[in-house]
């Protein structure tokens, strides 16, 4: 049964592997000693913006993007930018634009950015080419210096993700809030701790 609830065989955890959205892998979860979950979006943020709009009936405008995941693909399919007839109605006129729109917007406007993301910039831009006069470039990526996504600062989700270096550009950029994976503990762990918790038991390593 594809997505099947993992149980223990034998000491270890089960469960089919052949689905995308299986989750068996990250099973050994249920047995940490720190508190984890994917409720902190919802407790933190989602939460007391629909409490702010319930009590003030003003209603939110964001600039999430479709081609940031496919939930908010599959919403824009669905809904368009607008979304005026569900329990929670939104606007998000950014649907349609692509991070490329907003990159190559950001640069042909010269617009200030936060430092954390650095420079927007082309591949052969950041390798010191230049442009050769009368001859059209083609449009190349764009991306940025520094950080390409940004969130909670000290959120571990995804952070065992291929080429992912967050702890390793937080400790060099903002030393002070580095040393919170010392300090904030959750059932007496650090964030460290559960760091190494997660290497030692799950084989789930994330680079500080």
């Amino acid at each position: 049964m594809l997505g099947q609830y993992p149980h223990k065989e034998n000491g270890e955890y089960t469960g089919e592997k052949s689905n995308r959205y299986d989750k068996s892998r990250y099973a050994f979860l249920l047995d940490a000693p720190f508190n984890c979950s994917s409720e902190c979006c919802k407790v933190m943020k989602k939460a007391p913006a629909h409490k702010y709009s319930h009590q003030t009936k003003r209603q939110p405008m964001t600039a999430q993007m479709a081609d940031e995941s496919e939930l908010r693909t599959s919403s824009w399919i669905k809904h368009g930018c607008n979304s005026f007839e569900g329990k929670n109605p939104i606007s998000n006129p950014m649907s349609f634009w692509t991070e490329q729109d907003v990159l190559r917007y950001i640069k042909n406007n010269n617009l200030p950015i936060c430092s954390v993301y650095g420079d927007v910039v082309s591949d052969s831009e950041e390798m010191g080419q230049t442009s050769i006069p009368g001859v059209d470039m083609p449009k190349e990526k764009l991306h940025c210096t520094g950080c390409k996504r940004t969130g909670c600062v000290c959120c571990g989700f995804g952070a065992h993700c291929k080429d992912d270096t967050r702890f390793l550009d937080l400790k060099k950029t903002h030393p002070q809030m580095y040393k919170i994976l010392d300090v904030a503990q959750n059932n007496g762990y650090t964030m460290r701790q559960a760091i190494e918790w997660l290497a030692e038991h799950g084989k789930v390593y994330i680079r500080t």
